[in-house]
């Protein structure tokens, strides 16, 4: 579905598979630590000139704690750092009526939007 979406918005290549990846880890963090079985997880992808901010909705309101760095050996706590390397910003809302909403940016091309060197 969001890679569909991208491709017809005219989104190839990198960002395009940056965004799958950060939307699945996204969704699947809301559901293994905030759904617990009950509850939705939503997805929005909006697109405006070059720029695709992705969001998922979550029923906690609350954050999860997480450790400073992940354990050596378990495949668990990797994936928010992966999702900050690839995003252009990142960031949570949390309203404890309303539940966490968990949003990034990618640019289709990033490197139009870096500062350029001594500046």
């Amino acid at each position: 579905m969001i890679r569909e979406q991208l491709n017809s918005w005219g989104w190839s290549g990198d960002p395009v598979d940056d965004l799958v990846l950060i939307a699945s880890e996204l969704v699947t963090n809301a559901v293994v630590h905030a759904c617990h079985g009950q509850g939705e997880v939503g997805l929005s992808l909006q697109e405006f000139d070059g720029d695709c901010r992705l969001e998922v909705r979550d029923p906690r309101g609350d954050l999860r704690v997480r450790r400073p760095h992940p354990r050596r050996f378990t495949e668990g706590g990797r994936g928010i750092e992966l999702v900050r390397q690839l995003a252009v910003d990142f960031g949570v809302i949390v309203r404890r009526d309303a539940g966490k909403r968990v949003w990034v940016r990618v640019l289709l091309d990033p490197d139009n939007n870096r500062p350029s060197p001594g500046s």
